[in-house]
């Protein structure tokens, strides 16, 4: 396929063609979005969105500190002012009895991460964006395939965002894709991003068909191999996904039976979970306060595939810190809240337990087990290791 577009030079569109027309007719019907634009990156399709909901100057979108940067970053572009709220201890997905407490009169908009692939409590959010009037951002980043409650997400929201990033399950090496229901948030995003053929293809209506030749300033136009490699890729999304949730359904099985180590949490309303990463949450009290990283050590002594979560909440980085508006290259809101470490708890002990093991999608039930094995090893190693600790500080 790839080779293909090189052979024949079809190294560039203006126009919805091509693979990009392929990627998105095929990635919104599997979804089930009326609209798809597909865009240079995840990032690129974020700013898409929050610009194609007209957010901006003045408002506030509530959205989970334990994220990566992407979700939220793109809100300052806009001029809008992120307002950072904790997760649930178990999943890492924002909490939605939080997201209610931090509404204000200035409060637009709600974004949410599927983390790791496993569906936020979407009912409750959507419940709670319907009564307050807001908007809702998914960003199904982690959850290519997803299912709560047999419903695919990306489809609860007035926009989606997918992120094709080389890791992900459907991956572009670089690109993004957004899905909406709405033609107003679907050509404001076009127009941002995507100009001349493009948005005379899809800008139709009469407010903004004017803008069709110069759009809105940016180029976040895909790749036509970087959609050839995720077309590729999308072809195998759902054997990928059976072939995670049985490996790491049977990984989950056996560290139930493990102390000091909790299997990541499985919600009753996920029925299907694509696992972009496997985290598992390290319980040092039942380890008598061994140092995670001591435990990590002994894991891969054993063998096992298990690394550090290095994922520190938003709230915890500089920017989020300090009194700096960006006022020199963005809007500045002087109310922006300054948050400190503590104050997002939740999250902060989600960072600091959790664990990283690979997520492998062919069938590997001997190097399942053999994982299960480390991990039981180690914690039947316990008093040893606390021995160790004392003797080296």
């Amino acid at each position: 396929m790839v080779t293909a577009l090189l052979e024949r030079g079809e190294i560039s569109y203006y126009g919805r063609e091509g693979e990009v027309e392929a990627l998105e007719t095929e990635f919104g019907a599997y979804v089930g979005a009326p609209f798809t634009l597909a865009c240079s990156s995840g990032t690129a399709a974020l700013h898409s969105a929050f610009f194609g909901l007209g957010l901006g100057t003045g408002d506030e979108v509530i959205a989970p500190t334990f994220t990566f940067l992407s979700t939220v970053m793109p809100l300052f572009v806009v001029n809008a002012t992120p307002v950072l709220v904790d997760c649930e201890p178990d999943t890492g997905n924002i909490d939605p009895a939080v997201i209610e407490a931090a509404i204000t009169a200035r409060t637009r908009a709600v974004v949410v991460v599927h983390i790791n692939g496993h569906s936020c409590d979407m009912e409750r959010i959507v419940d709670i964006c319907r009564r307050r009037d807001l908007r809702l951002v998914e960003d199904c980043s982690h959850a290519h395939g997803a299912m709560y409650t047999d419903t695919r997400v990306g489809t609860f929201g007035d926009v989606s965002v997918f992120s094709l990033q080389g890791a992900k399950l459907t991956a572009a090496g670089q690109g993004g894709l957004l899905l909406t229901a709405s033609r107003e948030i679907f050509e404001r995003a076009v127009l941002l991003g995507h100009f001349r053929n493009r948005a005379f293809d899809d800008v139709t209506s009469d407010e903004y068909r004017p803008f069709a030749t110069t759009g809105y300033g940016l180029n976040y136009r895909m790749h036509p191999l970087a959609a050839a490699l995720a077309r590729r890729q999308f072809e195998d999304l759902d054997a990928y996904i059976d072939g995670r949730e049985a490996n790491l359904g049977r990984l989950s099985e056996g560290l139930a039976a493990v102390p000091a180590v909790l299997p990541p949490a499985r919600k009753a309303y996920v029925t299907r979970h694509p696992y972009f990463n496997y985290k598992p949450l390290y319980d040092a009290e039942a380890m008598g306060g061994l140092d995670r990283h001591l435990y990590i050590r002994a894991l891969q002594a054993e063998g096992a595939p298990v690394g550090d979560s290095t994922s520190l909440p938003l709230h915890r980085e500089h920017l989020f810190q300090v009194r700096d508006d960006l006022s020199r290259t963005y809007g500045r809101d002087p109310s922006r809240r300054v948050y400190a470490d503590g104050d997002l708890p939740n999250a902060e002990s989600y960072a600091e337990r959790a664990l990283r093991i690979p997520t492998y999608t062919d069938p590997r039930p001997r190097l399942i087990d053999q994982i299960i094995d480390a991990f039981d090893k180690v914690a039947r190693a316990r008093g040893a290791l606390l021995d160790y600790a004392r003797s080296n500080p």
